[in-house]
């Protein structure tokens, strides 16, 4: 069984929720440690007073440089209306306009694809000493005895 190495994450935003930053600097922090790659993506939102759509739908090859792109739709007016245009003709368009379409003023969604690279790593290692991946899961454990009803299906 091979463990897949990328996930999905995503996060809704009410009309309370305050962008200053934050997202980009988690994605930055994400990235500079080489153990993840931030792959795909994408930000919509909702302007409070006037309902304008804003957008932003980001691809990478996984070697860096979203965040730059990134900064670029934060603080320039600008590039934050040619990235919702980009977002809504691209790969992304039905995504981007099926969620500006659910989106009450004022609230937002973000998604983003992330790699893990150790994983892919590991997985390696287990396949060339022939071993196989049973199980892959988030768990709100924080030590392997407290999951021992899973290890033991695993050793099944």
């Amino acid at each position: 069984m091979s463990m897949p190495s990328r996930q999905l994450l995503t996060y809704r935003f009410g009309s309370d929720s305050r962008f200053e930053g934050q997202l980009v600097g988690a994605l930055e922090r994400i990235e500079s440690g080489g153990a993840m790659r931030v792959l795909d993506a994408l930000f919509v939102a909702r302007a409070p007073e006037t309902g304008d759509l804003t957008a932003v739908a980001l691809r990478t090859d996984g070697s860096g440089g979203i965040i730059g792109q990134l900064l670029g739709f934060r603080l320039d007016e600008r590039e934050r209306q040619a990235a919702t245009d980009r977002a809504l003709e691209g790969a992304n368009g039905e995504a981007v306009q099926a969620l500006a379409d659910r989106l009450a003023p004022g609230n937002a969604v973000a998604a983003v694809i992330v790699q893990h690279v150790w994983a892919d790593a590991l997985e390696d290692a287990v396949t060339r000493i022939g071993g196989t991946g049973v199980a892959s899961e988030f768990v709100d454990a924080g030590q392997v005895s407290a999951l021992a009803d899973r290890l033991l299906a695993a050793a099944e």
